[in-house]
């Protein structure tokens, strides 16, 4: 009767193993980094274009005023207004019945559109406005005709989406590690990369 044979590693193969094992991994880790903080950038970039559309379009079809403000208790029955100039904590988006910019259950009672909780994101990211009128009351607030108008002064501006790489720019002048918001006067929303629009405040 043979006995059979049992192949395995030598301890020179595993070393060789690891060794290659580490610098895939080297060449690898800074790009797989890099993407994640883009996908961030663009997924927070989405979300807010996505909470001013909804603010904006129920304030035309309600006829209504809304508000968009920044929230660090999004996930409250009632979250209220932070107050503060990071857009990053959450942000709330409401019909504002009377006009005070507070999400309140009165007769007849603040309708909460839409909440984006952002705190996965705080001393990651920051989320800022350029606009004086904006950052006077962190708020945002588009009338029945879907404009951004606060005591009839606009309210249009950039919001500046950037992580700890600083504003870095490639050949054409596009930002590859912040993302621009813009909100028109008429209350139109777009995205740019451009980095000329992008003010860079790091988290």
């Amino acid at each position: 009767m043979t006995m059979k044979k049992h192949s395995g590693f030598t301890l020179v193969e595993l070393l060789m193993t690891l060794v290659i094992a580490a610098i895939i991994l080297t060449i690898g880790f800074p790009g797989l980094r890099t993407l994640i903080q883009r996908n961030r950038i663009t997924t927070v970039n989405n979300e807010l274009v996505s909470v001013l559309h909804v603010a904006r379009s129920e304030a035309i079809r309600q006829n209504a005023s809304a508000c968009v403000c920044p929230s660090d208790d999004v996930t409250q029955a009632v979250p209220v207004c932070s107050g503060a100039a990071a857009w990053e904590v959450g942000v709330i988006a409401f019909l504002d019945i009377n006009g005070n910019c507070v999400l309140e259950a009165g007769a007849p009672p603040d309708v909460l559109l839409k909440v984006w909780n952002g705190s996965d994101y705080v001393g990651q990211m920051t989320v800022r406005n350029d606009n004086a009128s904006i950052n006077a009351t962190n708020t945002i607030v588009f009338n029945s005709r879907g404009e951004p108008q606060i005591n009839g002064v606009s309210q249009q501006g950039v919001f500046s989406i950037s992580d700890d790489r600083g504003l870095l720019a490639d050949a054409n002048g596009k930002s590859t590690t912040a993302s621009a918001v813009i909100l028109g006067v008429s209350g139109q929303v777009r995205t740019s990369r451009l980095a000329s629009l992008i003010t860079y405040t790091a988290p």
